[in-house]
């Protein structure tokens, strides 16, 4: 109940907030929204796609002209990576998921999480398009959303007639999720068999590429990219695979990456605790939870992220501009939205528009 009332608590905070600003937000008008001559092409592109993603804010640099790769709009924007890159894919889904591909500047992949099942032969094909090997895997919690492609691969190449991801080298695989026996107690059941298949799957892989269980502050270079762990999974009884989220810090060419899997407020407020605001400053962040229920005002602030990647679906994005209540079942993309407008995010990409890749 404690932890129920603090999320309340924390919602009616941001309510508060907003009730507080809304006056001098709408002051500032179009301040953060750039005219079309100014946007990128790839931006151009994505307001007309979403209606208004990469345009909302200040587009300080040239992105590559837009291109079509198996009918998924292709987006690019210039970070400034020293020759690495990081791909956040959308590829075929119209749900929510969370699938980044990073390539150091010498050709080795990373890949966090994966996403759907369903996505697994597009992820598969942008594997093989880059060399075919994947150097490490990193897993932020056992959702069908994020492990699931890896799920894919993993069984088809151990059945023997692995036709889709026979010539994929899946590397090595980090992984810290909580025990099967909390999630079994506290998960949502539908969740259940998930959760048994990634363990499963992951146990008759081979186990000198498996890192399990990390401790927190566990840092190794691909690369130019250095990967470092935040922390080991938060065990708490209210959405309990979402908290068991775990955090990865890339450090690429002097610019910081968090990626937050689906952190929820409880998880948001610990990580902070424990590691302190200096440890979290970030250049970009991933937004937790595809950008609904995720994190916390407080969080994002001892972020202070100039860019903002959504893993957020159409049908979620569209809901932007919709009100949010204290119900933890409505949709909060508008609030996460307004955070980002408060703590002057320049840029918010969003998957809605497809897959966006970063130089």
């Amino acid at each position: 109940m404690k932890k129920m009332t603090g999320r309340l608590l924390s919602i009616s905070a941001a309510l508060l907030l907003l009730t507080n600003s809304v006056t001098a937000f709408a002051e500032q008008g179009s301040a953060n929204i750039v005219s079309a001559s100014s946007v990128p092409e790839s931006a151009q592109s994505a307001q007309a796609g979403s209606g208004g993603s990469a345009s909302e804010g200040t587009a300080e640099k040239k992105s590559a002209p837009i291109i079509m790769n198996q009918g998924v709009r292709q987006n690019s924007y210039e970070l400034g990576l020293g020759g690495a890159t990081v791909t956040m894919i959308k590829g075929k889904e119209s749900g929510q998921q969370l699938a980044i591909v990073v390539k150091s500047n010498d050709g080795r992949i990373i890949v966090v999480d994966g996403g759907f099942k369903t996505n697994a032969p597009y992820l598969g094909e942008y594997i093989k398009a880059n060399g075919g090997k994947v150097a490490v895997w990193l897993l932020t919690h056992p959702h069908v959303d994020h492990v699931g492609a890896l799920d894919v691969m993993l069984e088809q190449q151990r059945s023997g007639n692995p036709k889709d991801f026979a010539k994929i080298d899946l590397g090595e695989i980090y992984y810290s999720f909580a025990p099967m026996d909390f999630y079994k107690a506290h998960e949502q059941q539908y969740r259940l068999p998930v959760i048994q298949e990634s363990y499963d799957d992951i146990a008759a892989y081979d186990q000198s590429k498996v890192h399990y269980n990390s401790p927190a502050g566990t840092s190794f270079d691909i690369g130019n990219v250095n990967v470092q762990i935040l922390n080991q999974p938060y065990l708490f009884d209210i959405d309990t695979g979402n908290n068991s989220s775990i955090c990865y810090m890339l450090t690429i060419n002097g610019k910081k990456i968090l990626i937050t899997g689906d952190l929820p407020y409880e998880a948001a407020e610990q990580l902070l605790k424990d590691r302190g605001a200096a440890a979290l400053k970030a250049d970009v962040v991933q937004l937790a939870h595809h950008g609904q229920h995720g994190g916390s005002f407080a969080f994002y602030s001892a972020v202070g992220a100039k860019y903002a990647l959504w893993p957020t679906p159409q049908s979620l994005w569209d809901k932007r501009d919709e009100a949010f209540t204290e119900d933890q079942q409505t949709y909060t993309i508008a609030l996460t939205r307004h955070w980002m407008n408060k703590l002057s995010v320049e840029q918010n990409f969003v998957m809605a528009d497809g897959d966006w890749t970063f130089r």
